[in-house]
């Protein structure tokens, strides 16, 4: 049985470290056995290729055609009839307007009751024309915005 070369108790074999004193305890070297390494075959000699014009042509990247947006653009909305009809609105309900506003002031002016009555019809029958010429120009502005 070996000693423990710290503090020379007594150790069974094959222990790293001594139950007495906690000491590291050799264990005993087994000879090692060198196996012989084979020669190390050389190696090959790095060859560098270059292509050959020919060859860099073959490789180079197929056409690609660009990537177009998967939607249709819209076309701009034609705002001619609009305007159109807009303006058309405007002149049928002020023409008709004025016509009915003059007759209203010259209601002041008139000498007898019966003259005061017709500018008042007279008056009363333009705003209804107004009214009526806008209301149509007004359909017929909704129906131009509808066809485009």
């Amino acid at each position: 049985m070996p000693y423990c070369p710290n503090c020379g108790a007594e150790i069974e074999s094959g222990i790293s470290f001594c139950p007495y004193c906690g000491g590291q305890v050799k264990a005993p070297e087994k000879p090692q056995i060198e196996m012989p390494q084979p020669p190390a075959a050389p190696e090959p000699p790095v060859q560098e290729y270059y292509p050959s014009p020919a060859e860099q042509q073959s490789y180079s990247q197929p056409y690609q055609q660009p990537v177009r947006p998967s939607y249709e653009p819209v076309p701009p909305a034609a705002t001619g009839g609009l305007v159109a009809w807009s303006i058309i609105t405007l002149l049928l309900c002020t023409i008709p307007g004025i016509v009915a506003l003059v007759q209203t002031v010259g209601v002041n002016k008139c000498t007898t009751v019966e003259e005061q009555q017709k500018k008042m019809s007279s008056a009363r029958t333009w705003c209804i024309i107004g009214t009526i010429l806008g209301i149509l120009a007004i359909i017929g502005n909704i129906a131009a915005q509808t066809m485009y």
